[in-house]
Order: structure tokens, then sequence, then C-alpha cells
């Protein structure tokens, strides 16, 4: 390997090391566990889901027992003229007052019972949705993480790539001063630094960027990630079929269970509306006490009573008919977005396992071009040497090698994110995938 070579790749290693050589530096499993408790999207649907979890117990109180309890007092003023039952009229100041019992406890109501299913559904349907919101977190985590890892990289790739044109452009200046390479190999070299100047420019900012995005779901901040070292293993996807997958998806999917039960719900609500057609039947029992006062004086009624009440609506101007007409077309809707999610689940889901596939090949064929690249480098630096070829040449193949180490960066990321999208399709992906990857951190 030439000189320039063996400084480029000292460099690379030197900038390597230093990237992970910090004892404190935040692995995958630190920053998802800070995400889970501060990152704003997940609490919020934390909350959300305790709260229809309500739903059950709020339909389960209309088949309890209803009591209320009500009291009133007044003070009253009667004026009258004449006589009443043989009294003559005068002017008499008294107190009213009294309070009631009523206890009422539903024997048949259609719709009581048909509204605790549907609760019951509203419950089970915000529990997957829960459930997609942790899959969700890990999945972000995961790429917002390998987002700054691979703006990191792109910034170590354009600083080293950088230094090396310039020390390209300082050697090209003294070839040129004594004579020995034309004024237009100046230029390139320039004109090929000051791009790699604005490249650096821009890496900085994209890092500043992910780093910023990864803040988001922290809440703070993180600088100092861990790498992903050379331990990473390319698998294949186990098991290694894509129809077992699409299989999987079509029983776990966390989309497609929550549109199951969107389905339901629909269904039930057609089965509400057709219960307001139906009689209700109560047990009613009900006690009064009152004092009151008068021409006549005060007097005082105890009032008891239970018995059954029976309601059956006659007709309430169509309401009932037509409430049923629209939860029927919405329950149509809701079937025709259900086979449409499971279209796009077998779709997604087997886009996921033939991009884990293709991975697989997209890295190894990334490293083989590290290598390639890196060999026609050295044979370009040994041409330059004697004459055969430019220093234009030595500098864009300088660039080829940095342009292969980025796509190989690069294509790790993808394949581990494209391993936990597919289990995100198949309904499977949980915090437990995230060990694997970071056992491969350092």
């Amino acid at each position: 390997m030439s000189n320039r070579l063996a400084i480029l790749s000292i460099h690379f290693l030197v900038f390597i090391c230093f990237q992970s050589s910090g004892v404190s530096a935040s692995s995958l499993i630190d920053i998802y566990t800070t995400a889970k408790s501060q990152d704003t999207v997940f609490r919020e649907a934390e909350a959300n889901y305790f709260a229809t979890a309500q739903a059950s117990p709020i339909a389960r109180a209309a088949l309890l027992p209803q009591i209320n309890f009500s009291a009133e007092t007044s003070d009253n003023t009667l004026d009258t003229e004449g006589q009443t039952f043989g009294v003559a009229g005068s002017d008499v100041d008294y107190n009213s007052h009294g309070y009631s019992v009523r206890l009422t406890q539903a024997l048949y109501n259609r719709d009581f019972y048909v509204q605790l299913k549907q609760a019951n559904n509203n419950v089970a349907r915000a529990q997957a949705q829960f459930d997609a919101s942790k899959q969700d977190l890990v999945l972000r985590v995961t790429e917002l993480y390998f987002n700054v890892l691979a703006a990191r990289d792109e910034l170590k790739f354009a600083t080293a790539e950088k230094e090396a044109i310039n020390r390209q452009l300082d050697q090209a200046n003294n070839r040129f001063e004594v004579g020995l390479i034309p004024i237009t190999d100046v230029k390139e070299a320039q004109s090929l630094y000051d791009s790699s100047v604005a490249q650096e420019i821009e890496a900085e900012i994209a890092l500043e960027l992910a780093i910023d995005a990864l803040a988001v779901i922290t809440g703070d901040r993180v600088t100092d990630l861990k790498t992903l070292s050379q331990r990473m293993e390319l698998v294949r996807p186990d098991p290694d079929n894509v129809t077992d997958w699409v299989n999987s998806a079509l029983n776990q999917n966390l989309t497609l269970l929550i549109n199951e039960y969107d389905t339901k719900i629909a269904r039930q609500q057609i089965q509400r509306n057709r219960a307001q057609h139906l009689p209700t039947l109560d047990i009613v029992a009900a006690y009064n006490d009152s004092d009151t006062g008068g021409l006549t004086g005060s007097r005082k009624t105890e009032d008891s009573r239970i018995g059954l009440e029976l309601n059956f609506p006659i007709f309430q101007g169509g309401r009932t008919h037509y409430q049923t007409k629209e939860s029927q077309y919405l329950y149509s809707a809701a079937l025709q977005a259900q086979e449409r999610i499971k279209r796009e689940t077998t779709r997604d889901t087997r886009d996921a396992f033939h991009n884990v596939v293709a991975g697989i090949s997209r890295v190894s064929a990334f490293d083989r071009a590290v290598e390639s690249a890196e060999v026609a480098a050295e044979a370009t630096e040994a041409g330059f040497e004697v004459g055969t070829r430019t220093s234009v040449d030595v500098l864009l193949s300088l660039r080829s090698v940095f342009q292969a180490q980025r796509d190989y960066s690069r294509s790790r990321y993808d394949y581990l994110i494209d391993t936990l999208r597919l289990k995100n399709a198949a309904g499977t992906l949980s915090a437990d995938d995230l060990l694997q990857i970071d056992s491969w951190l350092e």
C-alpha cells in the first residue's frame, strides 16, 4: 500500500477509536429505556389506553342498580281571600320540605347488554393500539439511533476525505511549482477540495439534525452513542419463507387486529340501534317523605311503592330506522377497510422480508466494493507515481473509496432496521429484539 493510503488508513482507524472510546456512551437499550419514560407520543398512547379502559366499568354500571336521592325545602307565603272548605282566607307563612329515594334495576334492556360487549371490544382495541405504540417506539428508537450513527459516519468520512484531498492539493501545488504537472490539475484538485469542504459542512448539519430528532423522544440531546462493531452478523429471516411470515402477519399484525375490532364494534352498533325498537323492563322502588302546610295546617305524607315499569317505543319520527341504516353502511365500510388492510399487510410483510434478504446481499456487496475501491485506489496511486495517471485520477479514486465506505456503513444500519420492520409487520416485534442488536454495539 502506498504511503498516502497508509496515512489515510491510520487516520480512519484513529477516528474510529476516538468515536468509540467513551466508556459512558449510550447503547440502544439505554436510549430505548429513556424514550419509554420520556417520549411524549408513547406516553400519550399510554394515557389514551387507560382512559379507554374505563369504558367497560362505565357500560357495566347501566346493568347495576341505580339509586337516586333528592331533597327539597322551601318557605312559602299564601295569601287567600274568601273561604276554602269553610276556612276563612288569611295570610299564611309555612315551610315545606321532604326527600325521596328511587331505586331502578334494569331487568331487560337489550341496548345495555350490547353496549357492554361493545365497550369490552373498545377496551381490547385500545390494548391493541397501546401494543402497537410499543412496537412503534422500538422501531422509532432504532431508526433514530442509527440515523445518528449514519450521520456521524458521514461526517467522519467527509472529514477524512477533505484531509486526504487537501494533502493531494498540497502535493499538486508543489509539483506545479517545479513544472511536473499543468495548472489544470491544480485547479481540479482545488475544485474537489472546495467540494469536500461543502460536503463536510453539510454532514455537520445533518448530524446535528439527527441528534435533535433523537432528542425529541429522549427529552435531551444525546451525542455519545455506541457504534456498530464488526461483530454484527447477517442472519436470514427465521423462518426463511415469506409465506410463513405473511401467515403470521395475518394472525398477529396489530394494525389488522385493530381494524378487526373496528369491524366488531361497527356490527354491534347495528344491534344497539335496532335495540331502540325493543321494550325495556325495570324494577322500580321509591319512597317519598314530605312535610307541608297551608290554610288547613301542616301535614306529613309518606309514600312508598315497588313494581315493574315497562316502556315500549312505538314511533320516534323514524330516527331509529335511519340510525340503523347509517350503522349498516358504516359496518360495510369497516369490512372494506379490513380487506384493504389485509392486502396492505400482506404487501408490507412481503416487502420487508425481501428487503431483509436483499439487505444481506447488499451489505456483502458493499463490503466487497470497499475492498475493490481500495485496490483500485492503490493501482491509481501507483500509476500516478510512474506518470501514467494524473493527480485528478488519484483524487477521484479516493472519493470512490470513501463513497464505498459510506454505502457499506449505511447498508448495515438499513439491514438491521429492515429486520425489525419485518417483525413489526408480522406483529412479533418487542423490546427483546433490541438485545441482540445491542450486543453488537461497542
